[in-house]
Protein backbone atom coordinates (compact mmCIF):
# COMPACT_ATOMS: atom_id res chain seq x y z
CA UNK A 1 0.00 0.00 0.00
CA UNK A 2 1.19 3.51 -0.88
CA UNK A 3 -0.13 6.52 1.00
CA UNK A 4 -1.09 9.49 -1.17
CA UNK A 5 -1.57 13.20 -0.63
CA UNK A 6 -4.62 15.11 -1.81
CA UNK A 7 -2.66 16.44 -4.79
CA UNK A 8 -1.41 13.00 -5.77
CA UNK A 9 -4.92 11.58 -5.44
CA UNK A 10 -6.32 14.30 -7.70
CA UNK A 11 -3.63 13.55 -10.27
CA UNK A 12 -4.35 9.81 -10.22
CA UNK A 13 -8.08 10.31 -10.69
CA UNK A 14 -7.94 12.92 -13.44
CA UNK A 15 -5.33 10.93 -15.35
CA UNK A 16 -7.76 8.03 -15.62
CA UNK A 17 -10.19 8.05 -18.50
CA UNK A 18 -12.82 6.20 -16.48
CA UNK A 19 -13.38 5.50 -12.76
CA UNK A 20 -15.71 3.12 -10.97
CA UNK A 21 -16.53 4.16 -7.39
CA UNK A 22 -17.39 1.54 -4.76
CA UNK A 23 -19.48 2.13 -1.61
CA UNK A 24 -19.74 -0.12 1.44
CA UNK A 25 -22.39 -2.66 2.42
CA UNK A 26 -25.45 -1.24 4.20
CA UNK A 27 -24.44 2.17 2.81
CA UNK A 28 -24.92 5.34 4.82
CA UNK A 29 -24.99 9.00 3.82
CA UNK A 30 -21.23 9.41 4.04
CA UNK A 31 -20.20 6.65 1.64
CA UNK A 32 -23.00 7.49 -0.83
CA UNK A 33 -22.74 11.27 -0.56
CA UNK A 34 -18.96 11.17 -0.90
CA UNK A 35 -19.15 8.80 -3.88
CA UNK A 36 -21.78 10.92 -5.62
CA UNK A 37 -19.85 14.15 -5.08
CA UNK A 38 -16.59 12.62 -6.33
CA UNK A 39 -18.27 11.26 -9.46
CA UNK A 40 -19.77 14.64 -10.31
CA UNK A 41 -16.44 16.40 -9.73
CA UNK A 42 -14.64 13.96 -12.02
CA UNK A 43 -17.33 14.17 -14.68
CA UNK A 44 -16.81 17.93 -14.81
CA UNK A 45 -13.14 17.20 -15.51
CA UNK A 46 -14.03 14.95 -18.43
CA UNK A 47 -13.59 11.62 -16.61
CA UNK A 48 -16.23 8.92 -17.13
CA UNK A 49 -17.08 8.25 -13.49
CA UNK A 50 -19.91 6.12 -12.11
CA UNK A 51 -20.93 4.51 -8.83
CA UNK A 52 -21.11 0.71 -8.72
CA UNK A 53 -24.76 -0.27 -8.08
CA UNK A 54 -25.10 -1.11 -4.39
CA UNK A 55 -27.86 -3.66 -3.78
CA UNK A 56 -28.08 -2.68 -0.10
CA UNK A 57 -29.16 0.91 -0.75
CA UNK A 58 -32.39 2.03 0.93
CA UNK A 59 -35.19 4.08 -0.67
CA UNK A 60 -34.40 7.10 1.49
CA UNK A 61 -30.76 7.25 0.37
CA UNK A 62 -31.27 6.27 -3.27
CA UNK A 63 -31.79 9.88 -4.49
CA UNK A 64 -28.26 10.79 -3.33
CA UNK A 65 -26.75 8.75 -6.18
CA UNK A 66 -29.58 9.09 -8.68
CA UNK A 67 -28.31 9.03 -12.26
CA UNK A 68 -24.82 7.88 -11.26
CA UNK A 69 -25.11 4.06 -11.34
CA UNK A 70 -22.58 2.46 -13.67
CA UNK A 71 -24.04 0.89 -16.84
CA UNK A 72 -23.73 -2.93 -17.03
CA UNK A 73 -21.06 -2.78 -19.76
CA UNK A 74 -18.87 -0.17 -18.02
CA UNK A 75 -15.20 -1.19 -17.89
CA UNK A 76 -13.20 1.30 -15.75
CA UNK A 77 -9.52 2.10 -15.97
CA UNK A 78 -9.41 2.72 -12.22
CA UNK A 79 -11.41 1.38 -9.26
CA UNK A 80 -11.82 3.67 -6.24
CA UNK A 81 -13.29 2.61 -2.88
CA UNK A 82 -14.90 5.41 -0.87
CA UNK A 83 -15.31 5.29 2.93
CA UNK A 84 -14.54 1.54 3.00
CA UNK A 85 -12.11 0.52 5.74
CA UNK A 86 -11.67 -3.10 4.64
CA UNK A 87 -12.68 -5.54 1.93
CA UNK A 88 -14.93 -7.28 4.46
CA UNK A 89 -17.22 -4.23 4.13
CA UNK A 90 -17.73 -4.71 0.38
CA UNK A 91 -21.35 -5.34 -0.61
CA UNK A 92 -21.91 -8.77 -2.14
CA UNK A 93 -21.83 -7.49 -5.71
CA UNK A 94 -18.40 -5.96 -5.04
CA UNK A 95 -16.81 -9.26 -4.01
CA UNK A 96 -15.17 -9.57 -7.43
CA UNK A 97 -13.23 -6.37 -6.81
CA UNK A 98 -11.26 -7.84 -3.89
CA UNK A 99 -7.56 -7.37 -4.55
CA UNK A 100 -8.27 -5.06 -7.48
CA UNK A 101 -8.91 -1.68 -5.83
CA UNK A 102 -6.53 0.95 -7.18
CA UNK A 103 -7.39 3.73 -4.75
CA UNK A 104 -9.12 4.03 -1.38
CA UNK A 105 -10.28 7.35 0.07
CA UNK A 106 -11.20 6.93 3.73
CA UNK A 107 -11.23 8.44 7.21
CA UNK A 108 -11.39 5.28 9.34
CA UNK A 109 -8.30 4.75 11.54
CA UNK A 110 -8.97 1.00 11.22
CA UNK A 111 -8.38 1.02 7.45
CA UNK A 112 -6.58 -2.23 6.56
CA UNK A 113 -4.57 -0.86 3.62
CA UNK A 114 -6.15 -3.27 1.13
CA UNK A 115 -5.98 -0.82 -1.82
CA UNK A 116 -2.89 -0.33 -3.96
CA UNK A 117 -2.87 3.37 -3.02
CA UNK A 118 -4.71 5.10 -0.18
CA UNK A 119 -5.68 8.61 0.82
CA UNK A 120 -6.36 8.27 4.55
CA UNK A 121 -7.29 11.17 6.81
CA UNK A 122 -8.28 9.67 10.19
CA UNK A 123 -8.86 13.10 11.76
CA UNK A 124 -11.57 13.93 9.24
CA UNK A 125 -15.07 13.78 10.69
CA UNK A 126 -16.36 12.20 7.48
CA UNK A 127 -15.00 11.04 4.16
CA UNK A 128 -17.11 13.87 2.80
CA UNK A 129 -14.59 16.30 4.30
CA UNK A 130 -11.81 14.64 2.31
CA UNK A 131 -13.83 14.80 -0.91
CA UNK A 132 -14.47 18.50 -0.26
CA UNK A 133 -10.74 19.12 0.08
CA UNK A 134 -10.10 17.04 -3.03
CA UNK A 135 -12.54 19.27 -4.90
CA UNK A 136 -10.57 22.30 -3.82
CA UNK A 137 -7.37 20.73 -5.18
CA UNK A 138 -9.18 19.92 -8.44
CA UNK A 139 -10.35 23.51 -8.70
CA UNK A 140 -13.92 22.27 -8.92
CA UNK A 141 -16.90 24.60 -8.78
CA UNK A 142 -19.57 22.37 -7.24
CA UNK A 143 -23.16 22.55 -8.41
CA UNK A 144 -26.12 22.25 -6.03
CA UNK A 145 -26.36 18.46 -6.52
CA UNK A 146 -22.71 18.02 -5.50
CA UNK A 147 -23.12 20.33 -2.52
CA UNK A 148 -26.25 18.47 -1.40
CA UNK A 149 -24.37 15.15 -1.56
CA UNK A 150 -21.50 16.59 0.49
CA UNK A 151 -23.90 18.04 3.06
CA UNK A 152 -25.54 14.63 3.52
CA UNK A 153 -22.10 12.99 3.82
CA UNK A 154 -20.76 15.33 6.49
CA UNK A 155 -24.04 15.69 8.39
CA UNK A 156 -24.43 11.91 8.56
CA UNK A 157 -21.11 11.18 10.22
CA UNK A 158 -21.31 14.14 12.60
CA UNK A 159 -24.88 13.44 13.72
CA UNK A 160 -26.03 16.71 12.17
CA UNK A 161 -22.95 18.41 13.67
CA UNK A 162 -23.67 17.20 17.22
CA UNK A 163 -21.10 14.40 17.62
CA UNK A 164 -17.71 15.02 19.23
CA UNK A 165 -15.90 14.25 15.96
CA UNK A 166 -17.34 17.42 14.37
CA UNK A 167 -14.56 19.72 13.14
CA UNK A 168 -14.39 23.39 12.14
CA UNK A 169 -14.19 22.14 8.54
CA UNK A 170 -17.51 20.32 9.03
CA UNK A 171 -19.17 23.65 9.74
CA UNK A 172 -17.35 25.44 6.93
CA UNK A 173 -18.58 22.84 4.45
CA UNK A 174 -22.13 23.17 5.77
CA UNK A 175 -21.92 26.96 5.44
CA UNK A 176 -20.63 26.69 1.87
CA UNK A 177 -23.45 24.29 1.02
CA UNK A 178 -26.06 26.67 2.40
CA UNK A 179 -24.47 29.60 0.54
CA UNK A 180 -24.56 27.45 -2.60
CA UNK A 181 -28.32 27.02 -2.40
CA UNK A 182 -28.67 23.67 -0.63
CA UNK A 183 -32.04 23.28 1.08
CA UNK A 184 -30.48 22.08 4.32
CA UNK A 185 -33.79 22.14 6.18
CA UNK A 186 -35.35 19.70 3.70
CA UNK A 187 -32.27 17.45 3.83
CA UNK A 188 -32.22 17.45 7.64
CA UNK A 189 -35.92 16.64 7.71
CA UNK A 190 -35.64 13.82 5.17
CA UNK A 191 -32.47 12.14 6.42
CA UNK A 192 -32.34 12.87 10.15
CA UNK A 193 -35.83 13.67 11.49
CA UNK A 194 -38.63 11.93 9.60
CA UNK A 195 -39.81 8.63 11.11
CA UNK A 196 -42.22 5.98 9.93
CA UNK A 197 -44.69 4.21 12.21
CA UNK A 198 -42.44 1.13 11.99
CA UNK A 199 -39.53 3.19 13.30
CA UNK A 200 -41.53 4.28 16.36
CA UNK A 201 -42.49 0.67 17.08
CA UNK A 202 -38.86 -0.41 16.74
CA UNK A 203 -37.64 2.28 19.12
CA UNK A 204 -40.25 1.28 21.70
CA UNK A 205 -39.30 -2.39 21.40
CA UNK A 206 -35.60 -1.59 21.58
CA UNK A 207 -36.05 0.25 24.86
CA UNK A 208 -38.17 -2.63 26.19
CA UNK A 209 -35.12 -4.90 25.75
CA UNK A 210 -32.75 -2.41 27.37
CA UNK A 211 -30.37 -3.65 30.06
CA UNK A 212 -27.85 -1.66 32.09
CA UNK A 213 -24.38 -2.67 33.27
CA UNK A 214 -21.61 -1.12 35.31
CA UNK A 215 -23.75 1.09 37.49
CA UNK A 216 -25.87 2.13 34.48
CA UNK A 217 -22.83 3.46 32.59
CA UNK A 218 -23.42 0.90 29.82
CA UNK A 219 -26.76 0.47 28.03
CA UNK A 220 -27.32 -2.53 25.75
CA UNK A 221 -30.34 -3.60 23.71
CA UNK A 222 -31.19 -6.02 20.93
CA UNK A 223 -33.59 -6.34 18.02
CA UNK A 224 -34.62 -9.69 16.57
CA UNK A 225 -35.19 -10.25 12.88
CA UNK A 226 -38.67 -11.65 13.61
CA UNK A 227 -39.78 -8.44 15.33
CA UNK A 228 -38.35 -6.19 12.61
CA UNK A 229 -40.11 -8.27 9.97
CA UNK A 230 -43.38 -8.20 11.91
CA UNK A 231 -43.56 -4.39 11.72
CA UNK A 232 -42.37 -4.23 8.12
CA UNK A 233 -39.10 -2.48 8.98
CA UNK A 234 -36.88 -1.33 6.14
CA UNK A 235 -33.19 -0.52 6.24
CA UNK A 236 -34.11 3.14 6.71
CA UNK A 237 -36.14 2.27 9.82
CA UNK A 238 -33.15 0.48 11.37
CA UNK A 239 -30.60 3.20 10.72
CA UNK A 240 -28.74 4.98 13.52
CA UNK A 241 -30.69 3.46 16.40
CA UNK A 242 -27.68 3.07 18.66
CA UNK A 243 -27.30 6.83 19.06
CA UNK A 244 -30.58 6.87 21.00
CA UNK A 245 -28.96 4.85 23.78
CA UNK A 246 -26.40 7.60 24.25
CA UNK A 247 -29.15 10.09 25.07
CA UNK A 248 -29.77 8.38 28.41
CA UNK A 249 -28.28 10.37 31.26
CA UNK A 250 -25.18 8.72 32.72
CA UNK A 251 -24.64 6.27 29.85
CA UNK A 252 -21.07 6.27 28.54
CA UNK A 253 -21.42 3.33 26.16
CA UNK A 254 -24.41 2.25 24.08
CA UNK A 255 -24.54 -1.21 22.46
CA UNK A 256 -27.18 -2.34 20.00
CA UNK A 257 -27.43 -5.81 18.47
CA UNK A 258 -29.54 -6.17 15.32
CA UNK A 259 -30.19 -9.71 14.10
CA UNK A 260 -29.27 -10.18 10.46
CA UNK A 261 -31.02 -12.34 7.86
CA UNK A 262 -29.02 -15.30 9.13
CA UNK A 263 -30.63 -16.20 12.45
CA UNK A 264 -28.30 -15.96 15.44
CA UNK A 265 -25.96 -13.52 13.69
CA UNK A 266 -25.97 -9.92 14.90
CA UNK A 267 -24.76 -6.62 13.53
CA UNK A 268 -23.39 -4.73 16.54
CA UNK A 269 -23.24 -0.95 16.80
CA UNK A 270 -21.25 0.59 19.64
CA UNK A 271 -21.32 4.28 20.58
CA UNK A 272 -19.25 5.89 23.33
CA UNK A 273 -18.37 9.14 25.02
CA UNK A 274 -14.75 10.16 25.62
CA UNK A 275 -12.41 8.64 26.65
CA UNK A 276 -13.94 5.21 25.96
CA UNK A 277 -12.82 3.83 22.58
CA UNK A 278 -15.63 2.10 20.67
CA UNK A 279 -13.25 0.89 17.97
CA UNK A 280 -11.08 -0.88 20.52
CA UNK A 281 -14.11 -2.68 21.99
CA UNK A 282 -15.23 -3.86 18.56
CA UNK A 283 -11.71 -4.86 17.53
CA UNK A 284 -11.91 -7.64 20.10
CA UNK A 285 -14.73 -9.14 18.00
CA UNK A 286 -13.13 -8.65 14.59
CA UNK A 287 -14.65 -5.24 13.94
CA UNK A 288 -13.53 -1.63 14.08
CA UNK A 289 -14.42 1.93 13.20
CA UNK A 290 -13.95 5.20 15.07
CA UNK A 291 -13.22 6.02 18.72
CA UNK A 292 -16.82 7.16 19.29
CA UNK A 293 -18.63 4.89 16.82
CA UNK A 294 -17.71 1.38 15.72
CA UNK A 295 -19.20 -1.97 14.80
CA UNK A 296 -18.69 -5.70 14.49
CA UNK A 297 -20.63 -8.91 13.85
CA UNK A 298 -21.18 -11.63 16.46
CA UNK A 299 -23.01 -14.96 16.53
CA UNK A 300 -24.89 -16.81 19.27
CA UNK A 301 -27.84 -16.24 21.55
CA UNK A 302 -29.05 -12.64 21.77
CA UNK A 303 -28.69 -12.30 25.53
CA UNK A 304 -25.37 -14.14 25.57
CA UNK A 305 -23.94 -11.85 22.89
CA UNK A 306 -25.35 -8.78 24.62
CA UNK A 307 -23.76 -9.72 27.94
CA UNK A 308 -20.46 -10.59 26.24
CA UNK A 309 -20.22 -7.18 24.57
CA UNK A 310 -21.29 -5.37 27.72
CA UNK A 311 -18.57 -7.13 29.69
CA UNK A 312 -15.99 -6.09 27.10
CA UNK A 313 -17.18 -2.49 27.41
CA UNK A 314 -17.13 -2.70 31.19
CA UNK A 315 -13.55 -3.99 31.09
CA UNK A 316 -12.62 -1.04 28.84
CA UNK A 317 -14.26 1.38 31.27
CA UNK A 318 -12.26 -0.02 34.16
CA UNK A 319 -8.92 0.21 32.34
CA UNK A 320 -6.76 3.22 33.23
CA UNK A 321 -6.80 5.96 30.61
Amino acid sequence: MTMLTLTETAQRLTAAGSVLVLTHRRPDGDTLGSAAALCRMLQRRGVRAFVHPNEDITPRLAPVVQGLWAPPDFVPQRIAAIDIASESLFCDSCAGFAGRVDLCIDHHPSNTGYARETLLCPRAAATGEIIWQLGEVLGDTPDCETLSALYVAVATDTGCFKFSNTTPLSHRIAAACIEGGVDFHALNREFFERKTRARFLIERHMFDTLRFYGGERIAAAQLTRDFCDSVGATGDDLDNLSTLLMQIDGVECGILLQELVKRGQYKVSVRTHKPLDASRICAGFGGGGHPRAAGCTVSGGAEQCRDMLAQAALHALEEPC
